[in-house]
């Protein structure tokens, strides 16, 4: 670490003749390095990177980086006949792998977990690297879903990304519910779901999104922990996850007026509630007899139990006004239309109760709690490094002139 090459992978990356034939390797390398006994001692690596801000050298990185991710999509797609999900399915996919090993669900195609890894540092890093990650390269083929511009929407320091992650976090809640759970990965997806939702109530940012596709989402996995309670009991603390669940519930009840697109939205979100309500009350019949007895899930199970108070009243209040209209009406199956008429007719006799704390979450902290999983993240990417470098088609002549030449 005393001889620094971190100018001499900038410079690579920086240049388009040289980024065509180094830019994958020094991408890895620049990832490698980053990590190089980071916990132990400082790392010049760490601050040289978080402090980068010449613009072709960000997006040089964000083209390989991207192209990379893209390589690896077509490949998944050959080979996986049944993925029909596009560019969300196949990168959740790719991540989930990192940390699944179910023998019936494993990709056939090896997870580039160098490049996530580099694309993890500089988005943790390097603040101008999200403009980056922003912006939009001809040259990297990533089908992406287009967005009309609402003149009246204020915009993110993000761009769109905020619409794109909502999505990703979406593909994957549908997408892995499985046998062998990934449970820290779905902690990480709803704890990522909760801080957008945070960020756009702080700010008051209305973004125009099918905000139904996450509602129904995050309804059929509570249905996937009830129907497997008794499986998932055995390995996971699923109460937990129940309650960040309903949490995000709570949000779009209590603050949704200040970052859902329209007054409909809100009318949608009651809509859905009162739907569905009976996974909501099979929840807490769940958790209310776990509650009641003696034993390890006592506590968290309470916890889903005084989450739910809003939840249930709304389920309480307009399903009996929806029977009673009904039965006025003379009719056996209310359409969408007539549910939401009674809904907006009977807001004002409504009583919820105030949570506190809703919009609190911890922020991200990578060590102590990650430090463990970068550190065996590394070790495997070294290895696979080492067993498949090969400098035998390489001019060790011509190497050694082409880096000469970088100042």
């Amino acid at each position: 670490m005393i001889n620094s090459i971190f100018e001499a992978i900038l410079q690579i990356l920086s240049d388009v003749s040289t980024r065509g034939q180094h830019g994958y390797d020094a991408v890895v390398l620049l990832a490698l390095l980053v990590n190089y006994r980071k916990y132990e001692s400082v790392n010049p690596y760490i601050v040289k990177l978080s402090i980068v801000d010449d613009e072709p050298t960000l997006d040089g990185m964000g083209l390989v980086v991207g192209q990379a991710l893209t390589q690896y999509n077509r490949q998944y797609k050959d080979k996986e006949e049944e993925n029909h999900g596009g560019f969300f399915s196949t990168l959740t996919s790719m991540v989930g792998s990192m940390f699944i090993a179910d023998a019936d669900e494993k990709l056939s195609v090896q997870t580039n977990e160098a490049i996530l890894l580099a694309l993890y540092e500089a988005v943790h890093l390097n603040r101008n690297f999200i403009t980056v990650l922003a912006q939009s390269h001809p040259e990297i083929d990533i089908p992406t879903t287009p967005i009309t511009p609402v003149p009246t929407t204020p915009t993110t320091p993000l761009g769109t990304t905020p619409l794109s992650m909502d999505n990703l976090m979406v593909e994957f809640i549908v997408t892995h519910m499985m046998k062998d759970f990934p449970m820290d990965l779905y902690m990480r997806c709803v704890q990522v779901i909760h801080k957008l939702i945070c960020y756009q109530k702080k700010c008051r940012i209305r973004l125009h999104y099918t905000w139904r596709e996450l509602w129904s989402a995050l309804i059929n996995l509570l249905k996937f922990l009830l129907s497997n309670e008794t499986v998932l009991l055995a390995k996971h603390n699923i109460f937990h996850l129940a309650l960040l669940v309903v949490n995000l519930f709570n949000m779009f009840i209590t603050y949704g007026d200040t970052f859902l697109p329209t007054s409909n939205s809100y009318d949608e979100l009651y809509y859905e509630i009162v739907r569905m309500h009976q996974i909501f009350d099979n929840l807490y019949c769940m958790v209310l007899r776990v509650s009641t007895n003696a034993g390890q899930w006592k506590e968290p199970a309470s916890k889903v139990t005084h989450s739910l108070v809003n939840v249930r009243a709304i389920i309480n209040h307009f399903n009996p006004k929806i029977e009673s209209y009904a039965a006025v009406n003379h009719i056996s199956q209310l359409s969408e239309d007539q549910v939401l008429e009674v809904v907006r007719s009977n807001y004002d006799t409504l009583t919820l109760k105030l949570q506190d704390g809703l919009d609190q979450f911890e922020r991200y902290s990578e060590q102590p709690k990650e430090a463990a999983f970068f550190k065996e993240l590394v070790r495997s990417i070294s290895l696979n490094v080492r067993k498949n470098v090969s400098l035998n088609t390489l001019s060790q002549d011509l190497l050694l002139k082409e880096f000469s030449t970088i100042s």
